[in-house]
């Protein structure tokens, strides 16, 4: 009879210990916690390399957004020298025709008013052509923004997969193995978002060249043009003075 009692005491020993490792009531916590630590660095990690990352994007487009100005204003500077010099040589073969005392209202009528009508014309292009680099420039910047949402989409994962963990021995294993993952984590992502930013910030810089041609291709255009223009009067005055 003794045995038997001791025998049921062993037993129930064994029991209370491997329901005490099964439901894990001791070791749970302390690795759920080890997971909460390690995702409360990671979030903060996140968090200022996000705010760097932000800032980084801002200075990016605040500089093409500057260059742009920068290079249409000195365009528009050039196309107003060259309207000028173009008046100018009009105004020589009107005074070739007064001169010979021909009139050549024919030579001019038209070609002046397109002539005081190509810088509008061509600023207006490299306005537009501009405004569209610095949209490429904002729509990068967005890329980039988005590539961080999905960084955020996956530390709320992380919380959840932790919650997910449940309890017992499953959970020990399962929070364990999280805790290593969101350790790993606390260095690899926001170098991922330095890493995809710098990038982002290669392709919007790269956008001020694009900048650039919007002006000099449209000065180039508009003194080409007026150019033209000026010809054309030149040679229709000299066709009207006798030789």
């Amino acid at each position: 009879m003794v045995c038997k009692s001791a025998l049921l005491v062993i037993v129930v020993a064994i029991f209370a210990q491997v329901y005490s490792f099964e439901t894990g009531n001791d070791d749970v916590p302390v690795v759920r916690n080890d997971a909460e630590k390690y995702l409360k660095k990671l979030q903060e990690a996140v968090d200022k390399a996000m705010e760097q990352a932000q800032k980084a994007l801002d200075d990016a487009e605040k500089k093409i957004q500057d260059k742009a100005a920068a290079v249409e204003a000195s365009a528009e500077a050039d196309m107003q020298t060259n309207e000028k010099k173009q008046e100018d040589a009009v105004a020589e073969q009107k005074k070739k025709a007064t001169d010979a005392d021909v009139n050549v209202d024919d030579c001019l009528t038209g070609n002046e008013d397109k002539l005081a009508n190509l810088p509008a014309v061509y600023t207006q292009e490299m306005v537009t052509c501009a405004d569209g680099k610095i949209s490429d420039g904002v729509s990068y910047a967005q890329d980039g923004l988005n590539k961080i949402q999905t960084i955020v989409d996956e530390l709320e994962n992380l919380k959840k997969e932790i919650k997910d963990c449940g309890s017992g021995v499953k959970a020990v294993k399962c929070l364990a193995k999280l805790a290593v993952k969101i350790e790993q984590d606390i260095t690899t992502l926001p170098t991922k978002i330095e890493t995809d930013i710098a990038a982002t910030v290669v392709l919007i810089a790269q956008l001020e060249q694009k900048v650039n041609s919007c002006a000099s291709d449209n000065v180039s255009k508009s003194q080409s043009d007026g150019d033209a223009i000026v010809a054309a009067i030149t040679t229709c005055v000299a066709g009207k003075i006798p030789a």
